[in-house]
């Protein structure tokens, strides 16, 4: 199988080089008009606190930023304290039942909440897939997209995640498939190249409300955070994540894409970042299109936050979440559930610390006690 299929050219795309220490100093001292070694000290102060800041987050969060109390710096933490911080207040034992995108979806077909439909299954062992087609060979895909019509279908890699090797399928003229982004491809050099060894969910292609097309053509999504308590669950971050025209999938580290900050009560845009290699650049309009971002409230809020009320009950031993929801026309779907969630894409979307004292509450009474 091809060492250099879908899924481990974007690992590769997303593992690049990243600037070193220094470069993230000078640039930070060049932002900030304040002198290296206060940034060092201050970073150092950071990482060795209840955060544990490593620099690049430190400068990416825009942590240096002199406008910013010393409270308001103690409540940053990294992103690599997530899955302690999550094997602690989650039943890990659970972790399959969202990870597995077709369990997942399997899971909530008779719950309230809405999903995708799931058209098939690309994998080459011997599990099985219940009430699901399966596919695993080149013929087995020909035979599915010719019966499928013109139809396109989004793919994505059952067990992945930050949307590494994602595709959609835009049609094919039976000897070949076109592939969003990569053009035509002969089956073989599909299936044994492009996908490899990965076993692959095959769905049909949901579509965003009318309100996103001022924005993007592609399918764009709200990330939330939520904290499930007994009474209910608590939202302390939602981010509107928008992709380019041009990306198939909205993850944050795909060039262009935009993670727009919202009131998680009314789902108004209050900022709007793109990533660059340092962090991240503010807009008030989309780039490019001269639309505002800043003071629009998304459609259907009441809506998306029911949803995440009942898919969280569903995955109850999971006590901190996060969700994907995209807002259709017909209201919500849920694109995916996650146990736990990264605590970089709210930080660099709000500039806010993930440590909320509502947040550090549940943490402790979940059981972690560095707080």
């Amino acid at each position: 199988m091809s060492t250099t299929d879908a899924v481990s050219r974007d690992q590769a795309l997303y593992s690049k080089k990243k600037p070193g220490d220094l470069e993230f100093l000078q640039y930070a001292a060049k932002q900030s008009g304040r002198g290296l070694m206060s940034l060092i000290m201050e970073w150092r102060k950071l990482n060795r606190g209840r955060g544990k800041l490593p620099l690049s987050e430190y400068v990416g969060y825009r942590v240096y930023d002199p406008e910013l109390s010393d409270e308001a710096r103690g409540r940053f933490i990294s992103n690599l304290l997530h899955w302690p911080i999550t094997h602690i207040c989650c039943d890990m034992t659970w972790q399959a039942a969202t990870e597995d995108k077709w369990l997942c979806y399997h899971t909530l077909k008779d719950s309230p909440v809405r999903v995708p439909e799931t058209l098939a299954v690309f994998d080459r062992t011997g599990r099985a897939y219940p009430g699901t087609r399966k596919l695993s060979g080149a013929a087995d895909f020909k035979d599915f997209l010719a019966a499928n019509g013109d139809k396109p279908v989004f793919c994505k890699e059952n067990r992945g995640i930050a949307s590494f090797g994602a595709f959609s399928i835009l049609g094919t003229d039976g000897d070949r498939v076109n592939i969003s982004g990569e053009g035509w491809m002969d089956f073989d050099s599909f299936v044994g190249d492009f996908i490899g060894d990965k076993a692959y969910l095959l769905q049909s292609v949901e579509t965003n409300h009318g309100f996103f097309g001022q924005f993007t053509a592609n399918l764009a999504t709200v990330r939330l955070c939520i904290l499930a308590r007994e009474d209910g669950i608590h939202v302390p971050f939602a981010v509107l994540k928008l992709p380019t025209d041009d990306n198939v999938a909205d993850s944050f580290w795909r060039s262009g894409n935009m993670a727009c900050a919202l009131d998680p009560a009314t789902g108004e845009i209050l900022k709007a970042r793109t990533r660059q290699p340092f962090g991240t650049d503010d807009h008030t309009v989309y780039p490019g299109k001269d639309v505002a971002l800043i003071g629009q409230t998304l459609p259907h809020w009441q809506e998306v936050l029911t949803l995440a009320e009942n898919c969280s009950a569903v995955f109850a031993p999971l006590r901190y979440q996060s969700m994907d929801i995209a807002i259709t026309d017909d209201g919500p779907v849920l694109i995916e559930i996650n146990t736990g969630g990264g605590f970089d894409l709210p930080q660099f979307a709000t500039g806010q610390g993930f440590l909320t004292d509502d947040v550090c509450d549940f943490f402790r009474q979940c059981g972690y006690q560095k707080l």
